[in-house]
C-alpha cells in the first residue's frame, strides 16, 4: 500500500511538473505577441513582459525575414524578463526572484545575469549611491503603502522605524558576485530589484539582436525607453516625442477631458539616427497623504521620494545600455551634482522638467536633437 501511495504521489508530482512545463513555453512568439507587416514595415507588440507595452518597428522588404527578426527580438525580451523578474520564478531559470527567495545561498546564475549585476554594482559607486539594486526591502514597504492607498484602504506614510529596519539590508557591498564562476550570494534579509536597469538593458540587447539579423532601420519603444537605429524609409532620421509630464498627469486624473491640444501633449520632439531616449519622473506612479504626493522613485540616501523636480529625459549615443540608470540618477541628484555626473560620463544630453510652471533646464548641446519647427 505504501509503495502504491508513493507511486501515486510521485506520478502526481511528475504530472504537475510536466503540466507546468507544457504551459510555460519560454520562447514561443505567436502566442506572446502580435505581429503585423505592410508596405515594408514589420511590427511586433507585446504587453506580457516588464510590466509595460513593448513595440518594435522594423523596415525590411522581405516579409519572412522581418517576421524572423521580430521573433528573435521578442525572444530577447522574454529571456531578460525571465532572468530579471523579482515578482515570479520560471521553470529552468535562476532569476532575481530565485535569489531573493534564498539570499543567503550561493546561486549559480546565467552569465547574462552576471553581466547585468556586475554593471549595477559598478554604477552604484558612480552615481554616489543613488542607483542601488539592493534597495528592494525599502521599495517593498513604499509599494505596499501606495497599494493600500490606491485600493482605498488607507493613505499613510511608512513609519520611520519600518524604513530604518529595512535599510539594514540595503548595503550593496554585501552582494558577493563571482563573475568568473557566475555565482551570487547575499546576506539574509537582502533582496534585489533591477527595475532601474533591466528594461533599458533589454532594449540594448534587442538592438544588438536586430543588427545581428541585418535589420538596417528600426525603432524600439519599451514603455518610454526609446531606441532608434538607421533612417526612416523617406530618408530622414527617426522622430520621437517626449510627453509633457503635467499634461500626461492631468490626462490620467481627468481621462474624460478631450479638450487637450495635440501641441500640448509633448514638451520635446527629438530626432536622431542612432540614439537612446529615456525619461524618469514622478508623475505616473504616486499616491497622496494629507494632500502631498509621494512617488515611486526612492532616494537610497534618504529612504524617501525626492521632493523637487518632475522629470528628466536623457539622450545618449555612446554606452546607451545604461541610459535609464543615468536618467534615474539625474532625477535624484541635486542639480550641481547631476551636471557634474554628466560631465564625468560624457556624451549625454538631458532636459529637466522642473516644476508645475513648466520651467525647463537643458544641457548646452541638447538643442542638436530638437526637431526645429517648420517655418
Amino acid at each position: 500500500m505504501k509503495n502504491l501511495l508513493r507511486f501515486v504521489v510521485l506520478f502526481g508530482v511528475i504530472f504537475i511538473t510536466q503540466l507546468a512545463r507544457a504551459e510555460f513555453i519560454p520562447y514561443d512568439c505567436k502566442s506572446n505577441a502580435t505581429f503585423s507587416y505592410a508596405q515594408g514595415k514589420g511590427t511586433m507588440n507585446t504587453l506580457k513582459y516588464f510590466g509595460t507595452s513593448i513595440t518594435v518597428d522594423i523596415y525590411e522588404a522581405d516579409e519572412q525575414k522581418a517576421y524572423t527578426a521580430l521573433c528573435h527580438a521578442l525572444n530577447v525580451v522574454q529571456e531578460y524578463h525571465y532572468l530579471g523578474s523579482n515578482f515570479n520564478t520560471y521553470p529552468g531559470y535562476i532569476n532575481i526572484q530565485s535569489i531573493n527567495n534564498a539570499p543567503e545561498l550561493r546561486h549559480k546564475i546565467d552569465p547574462k545575469l552576471t553581466e547585468l549585476l556586475a554593471a549595477s554594482i559598478e554604477w552604484h559607486e558612480i552615481t554616489q549611491g543613488r542607483f542601488n539594486i539592493a534597495l528592494a526591502p525599502v521599495l517593498e514597504i513604499w509599494r505596499s503603502y501606495r497599494k493600500r492607498c490606491q485600493q482605498g484602504i488607507a493613505c499613510e506614510l511608512p513609519r520611520d522605524d519600518e524604513l530604518a529596519s529595512a535599510a539594514k539590508h540595503i548595503n550593496i557591498n554585501n552582494i558577493k558576485l563571482d563573475s568568473a564562476n557566475n555565482t551570487v550570494q547575499m546576506q539574509a534579509g537582502m533582496k534585489l530589484d533591477l527595475g532601474g536597469i533591466a528594461k533599458g538593458w533589454m532594449v540594448e540587447k534587442v538592438y544588438d539582436q536586430l543588427k545581428a539579423d541585418h535589420i538596417t532601420a528600426f525603432m524600439i519603444n519599451a514603455g518610454g525607453n526609446i531606441r532608434h537605429f538607421g533612417k526612416h524609409p523617406d530618408g530622414r532620421a527617426f522622430i520621437a516625442a517626449i510627453e509633457n509630464p503635467l499634461i500626461r498627469k492631468y490626462q490620467l486624473e481627468q481621462p474624460d477631458d478631450i479638450n487637450i491640444s495635440q501641441d500640448d501633449i509633448y514638451h520635446e520632439v527629438i530626432q536622431g539616427e542612432d540614439i537612446t531616449i529615456v525619461s524618469s519622473g514622478n508623475y505616473l506612479n504616486y499616491y497622496k497623504v494629507n494632500g502631498k504626493e509621494y512617488h515611486h522613485i526612492i532616494d537610497p540616501t534618504t529612504l524617501y521620494p525626492k521632493a523637487e523636480g518632475i522629470s528628466v529625459s536623457v539622450i545618449m549615443k555612446n554606452n546607451p545600455i545604461l541610459a535609464d540608470v543615468i536618467s534615474t540618477s539625474l532625477f535624484l541628484l541635486p542639480m550641481p551634482e547631476a551636471q557634474a555626473l554628466i560631465k564625468k560620463i560624457g556624451n549625454i544630453e538631458a532636459v529637466w522638467f522642473m516644476d508645475e510652471q513648466g520651467t525647463k533646464i537643458a544641457t548646452p548641446q541638447f538643442d542638436q536633437y530638437r526637431v526645429q519647427p517648420t517655418p
